[in-house]
């Protein structure tokens, strides 16, 4: 019975927030009393709130227990198959992908936009998948088949969300999303564009797996776009799997092992965590075996090399993340502290030197001057993004605190408890030696994602605590699972805590499918190679700062490369206030070096911290927008895929600021 009152009681606050926010969206929209669309919504949705409400009180009284056990001895007598079973669950796990990806009518469209309905409809479909499961599968309980089914579904929500990222669309989809196939292409620059061409600064080894499909020529821009959905959600994934293997973790078998697994895919989302940096924390979780030195040094060092190629804050994760499954699963025994520290040092300070090494080795290799590896350090820190903000409502500091307190809970509850037998010796010293170490290192990674978080171009998500949430899944995993301690043995509002944040991150996410015109975006791609065909035959450059993949994909592959100036780039200079870099890109724009610019329309339009993303805005306005409304104008636009061809002007003349209408 008291299944039936938490599980009652839930919906009731569900229905109840949904009701708020629908009363709150029909205020913003100034919805009137007459309009006949909102009156059967509210109707509707009231109705299922009262009867939500009449079934949780029901559940207090003597008559509903008494009710509740007829039903339950009924329902213990209705089966079917697992196979029949299964598949109904399956079809209640298509209920939130399709209501938020599908174009829905409104105003259901625009509430689905809000988490409360989401979480309604999410709820209501893993109570339905569950019942439907319950019906096969009679050895399981239904809060357990209730928990698996919830978990499951946010995984299958999360990947479905990637749908419509496999776009045959022949322009960017997103900001930046096309250029990334750009910057894979550099490093097969020679058989793309003839000549050899400067890597990537940023993120080199996301643009390695982003590389693969070039090993193949004439592949089309949809199999690079599949293929990045592939590593987005193989690697999470793969990384997920291989923790959930980990010898020692008491897991409740194969099904155990496969509910932690989404359960940890679902939590490295919660960055989300980029696929360069699962690919490192993957090996780790394979190859880590904190009693085998040696191994666990190469895999140290293999992973360093790697994470040095990506960027300069992840070279201490390998061996850090070493140190912290040592400490967990390898107790001191009585032996002195230098000698049970000697092997995290020896990774530490292997796993540095190769890191540094291989970050000082691509940097010569590259063809980039040095001082463009250092931008991070010379960007703006704005503080204030660690709390909710336009640009990331939730707040970063609020958002890793909600991500880190349920396992947290669990770690020190485990610890607490006494079952954690890491870093007891014989007589059971060094038994806070561990648990001090852990904490430290996870405190470390937390204050330096922070950091990260709030360098001007970030802090919209928790992406840059990357490596402080792989570092406390894997304490988690191997700190409660790994020392003996059941998940029944840990509280239940611990374990439903620690399930409900990574599900509702992943509720959250998911935008509906807008596709545009096809005939359209054809239209003026037409239009554009004409543009560009034009400028070539009079013998000008053309600059590509947006849409250069077409480059390789579009129909301008004898187009002469300009390496430099593609726009995510130009904007990570604009934000770190590389003068010497932008100089030079205002001084080739006074100059008429290139006929034609291809870009995103150009709007000046100060914004500041009351935008998303404001910040950045203004610095893409101050180094790029106003030196490009000096000295070229706009000769055409294509709407459908929001592109400005622009030209130089035959008498340069830069506007007053003030004058410049937003």
């Amino acid at each position: 019975m008291t299944g039936f009152r938490w599980m009652t009681g839930a919906t009731v606050l569900l229905l109840a927030a949904g009701l708020v926010d629908a009363i709150s969206t029909a205020r913003d929209l100034g919805v009137t009393t007459a309009s006949t669309q909102w009156l059967v919504l509210f109707a509707m949705w009231g109705l299922a709130l009262l009867a939500a409400v009449i079934l949780f009180v029901f559940g207090w009284l003597p008559a509903g227990r008494g009710l509740a056990n007829r039903i339950r001895e009924k329902w213990s007598r209705t089966a079917l198959p697992p196979p029949p079973a299964a598949a109904l669950c399956g079809l209640f796990a298509l209920v939130l992908p399709v209501l938020v990806l599908a174009p829905l009518p409104e105003p259901l469209g625009r509430l689905m936009e809000t988490f409360s309905w989401r979480a309604v409809a999410f709820w209501l479909a893993a109570l339905g998948g569950a019942i439907a499961l319950s019906t096969g599968f009679k050895a399981h309980s239904f809060e357990s088949l209730l928990a698996g089914t919830a978990l499951a579904f946010a995984a299958v929500h999360q990947a479905a969300v990637f749908i419509p990222d496999i776009s045959t669309s022949p322009f960017s989809l997103g900001w930046s999303e096309a250029s990334r196939y750009y910057y894979a292409s550099l490093f097969a620059a020679e058989r793309i564009y003839g000549e050899r061409v400067p890597w990537s600064v940023l993120h080199p080894t996301r643009y390695w797996l982003q590389a693969a499909p070039f090993l193949v020529s004439g592949l089309p821009l949809w199999i690079h776009r599949l293929w990045q959905v592939f590593l987005w959600l193989g690697a999470n994934g793969l990384a997920a799997w291989l923790l959930a293997r980990r010898p020692g973790l008491r897991s409740g078998g194969g099904a155990g092992r496969a509910l932690l697994a989404v359960w940890a895919f679902l939590f490295l989302f919660q960055g989300p965590i980029w696929y360069h940096l699962v690919v490192i924390a993957a090996l780790l979780y394979w190859g880590i075996d904190a009693a085998d030195f040696r191994r666990t040094l190469l895999v140290v060092v293999a992973a360093s090399i790697w994470a040095g190629a990506s960027r300069v804050n992840w070279i201490p994760f390998p061996a850090a993340l070493a140190a912290l499954i040592y400490f967990i699963e390898v107790p001191q025994d009585g032996r002195s502290l230098p000698r049970y520290l000697a092997p995290v040092l020896a990774w530490g300070i292997a796993g540095t030197g190769a890191g540094f090494a291989a970050q000082s080795t691509y940097m010569a290799l590259s063809g980039n001057p040095p001082d463009q590896f250092g931008s991070a350090f010379t960007s703006d820190l704005l503080w204030y993004r660690l709390f909710p903000s336009a640009t990331y409502p939730l707040g970063v500091l609020p958002g890793i605190l909600l991500v880190t307190l349920p396992p947290a809970a669990a770690l020190w509850w485990a610890v607490r408890s006494g079952q954690v037998r890491s870093g007891q010796g014989r007589a059971g010293q060094g038994r806070a030696l561990p648990q001090h170490w852990i904490a430290a290192i996870l405190a470390v990674f937390l204050a330096g994602g922070l950091v990260v978080s709030v360098k001007i171009g970030g802090g919209s998500n928790l992406h840059n605590l990357d490596g402080y949430i792989a570092l406390l899944l894997a304490a988690v995993v191997c700190g409660v699972l790994g020392s003996g301690v059941r998940m029944g043995d840990v509280p239940r509002w611990v374990v439903g805590l620690a399930i409900l944040v990574p599900i509702g991150f992943a509720v959250s996410v998911g935008v509906p499918v807008q596709a545009k015109d096809p005939d359209a975006l054809a239209a003026e791609l037409s239009d554009l190679e004409r543009l560009v065909d034009e400028a070539v035959a009079g013998g000008g450059a053309v600059l590509f700062i947006a849409e250069r993949h077409l480059l390789v994909f579009g129909p301008f592959e004898a187009v002469a490369l300009v390496p430099d100036y593609e726009k995510v780039f130009l904007m990570e200079m604009a934000m770190a206030g590389n003068t010497d870099y932008l100089d030079r890109f205002e001084s080739e724009l006074e100059n008429g070096r290139f006929a034609l610019i291809v870009t995103d329309p150009v709007r000046y339009n100060p914004q500041g911290s009351a935008f998303r993303f404001g910040e950045e805005n203004d610095a893409w306005d101050r180094y790029v927008t106003y030196p490009l409304l000096c000295f070229y104008e706009e000769v055409q636009t294509l709407e459908t895929a929001r592109v400005e061809v622009l030209a130089p002007k035959a008498n340069p003349e830069c506007p007053p600021v003030n004058l410049i209408e937003p």
